[in-house]
């Protein structure tokens, strides 16, 4: 009997292997402040604790040749693609290491010319084919994020073209299994993108010419409608025009397009986390009305600096933002809101969760910015029916509100902007600090 049990390390099953190694270090790890910082890039990868865990798992994969096979699973989990050298290694791995990639982080300043004084001429047709060779070679991909311009329109346009059909020609999908493959899985079957990605974002990586999209007539967020509205399973959207504009109708064609999705029988389609970044043409409470009545199905919304950046303090009364966000109480799903733009005392943002805790019975953290400019978060506990008591919220506090109200979200469904082990930002799940949340 003994001689069918395992005696070594060696003999120990494969799953096992790679669960000690997303113990010593798990690249979709993603903390509480993580989560609610998600503006600033994560700097999760940074913290020493983190570069050592990293460290410690290259040590046990450099162990043995069986360690170092679930090492690379771990490792590929999350990529970024900075230049075409880079694509062109993932498209010629897509029968290796590419086959593990559920993040993705695509820049396409890697088709700028490095010749400022001669640049080489770009081509939309060369450009979209390689990068639908990129995301076809990653049948596991679940998260996106590109970073585009309006020198990309064409090139993005061709991409999601190729890759997405039009909706008028696209039946209701079949039921499917999770696109993920298994711990053991080293052949995912095929599924289309659209109905594999979890998060989706689209962030401006240049400030694109005065006046281009009036005089193109063209979205902030060029050709992503199709795609947003066949990914059936998305559950988290960043828009982040930051560093120009986004008109509001660019925002609520987005939001229709997801309410417009087309789910297979027998599931449901997944409730969305909003986040929209940068000025935002049109703010104001007859916008967060149309946000409302386009997007029911919205969970958690961050608005971020939607007057834009400004040396001057935007100061608006407490009843009146009160007024300002009137809209969002018909969001019955809503659980998280941030607002930024506009500056509150510590007393002010405690009177104004106190309101929008009893206007927005679903709400659990809201996120204000304070005197200084940094975004303070309240936790919002419902006792019972009518009493509730709120606090800033502590480190774990936003995992044992949403267990204590039954609305927690599952690692793969879950998502927000992090920087990957690769030193690139991506999108991956949430995991926050399992602490008390004692004292509410």
């Amino acid at each position: 009997m003994l001689s069918n049990m395992a005696r070594t390390f060696l003999d120990l099953p494969r799953e096992v292997i790679r669960n000690i190694a997303l113990h010593i270090y798990d690249p979709l790890y993603l903390t509480q402040q993580d989560r609610l910082t998600w503006g600033i890039f994560s700097t999760v990868d940074m913290h020493q604790e983190r570069q050592d865990d990293l460290a410690s798992l290259v040590s046990f994969g450099s162990s043995c040749r069986r360690a170092r096979r679930e090492v690379r699973v771990v490792l590929f989990r999350c990529i970024r693609t900075p230049t075409v050298n880079h694509v062109e290694e993932v498209i010629r791995n897509r029968r290796g290491w590419a086959k593990y990639v559920r993040s993705v982080i695509v820049d396409l300043t890697m088709f700028d010319s490095e010749d400022t004084i001669m640049p080489r001429p770009r081509s939309c047709w060369a450009e979209s084919t390689l990068l639908i060779n990129l995301l076809s070679s990653l049948p596991a991909l679940e998260h996106l994020c590109f970073f585009a311009d309006a020198s990309d329109d064409s090139t993005a346009a061709l991409m999601w073209a190729s890759l997405i059909p039009h909706p008028s020609l696209h039946p209701i999908p079949p039921p499917t299994d999770p696109s993920s493959p298994s711990p053991l899985d080293d052949e995912p079957r095929h599924i289309p993108l659209a109905h594999r990605l979890r998060s989706f974002s689209w962030r401006q990586r240049a400030t694109p010419p005065t006046g281009f999209h009036q005089f193109s007539q063209s979205s902030t967020f060029v050709s992503t409608v199709h795609l947003l509205r066949h990914a059936y399973r998305l559950s988290f959207l960043v828009l982040d025009a930051d560093l120009d504009e986004m008109n509001k109708d660019d925002v609520l064609v987005a939001v229709r397009e997801l309410d417009l999705r087309q789910v297979p029988v027998g599931e449901m389609a997944e409730k969305v986390s909003l986040m929209l970044c940068g000025p935002i043409t049109g703010w104001g409470k007859a916008f967060l009305e149309e946000l409302v009545l386009a997007g029911p199905l919205l969970k958690e919304l961050f608005i971020d600096r939607p007057l834009g950046k400004t040396s001057a303090r935007n100061v608006i009364a407490v009843d009146e933002l009160s007024t300002l966000l009137s809209p969002v109480s018909n969001l019955v799903h809503l659980t998280l809101l941030q607002v930024g733009s506009y500056f509150f005392s510590h007393e002010q943002q405690e009177e104004i969760a106190w309101h929008l805790s009893s206007t927005i019975p679903s709400l659990l953290v809201l996120g204000l910015l304070g005197d200084e400019g940094e975004t303070n978060w309240w936790g919002i506990r419902r006792i019972a029916p009518g009493e509730r008591s709120i606090r800033p919220l502590a480190d774990g506090d936003l995992l044992l509100l949403e267990r204590e109200a039954g609305v927690v979200y599952s690692r793969r469904a879950t998502l927000i902007p992090v920087e990957a082990n690769t030193g690139g930002n991506g999108l991956v799940p949430m995991e926050v600090d399992n602490t008390s949340f004692q004292g509410i």
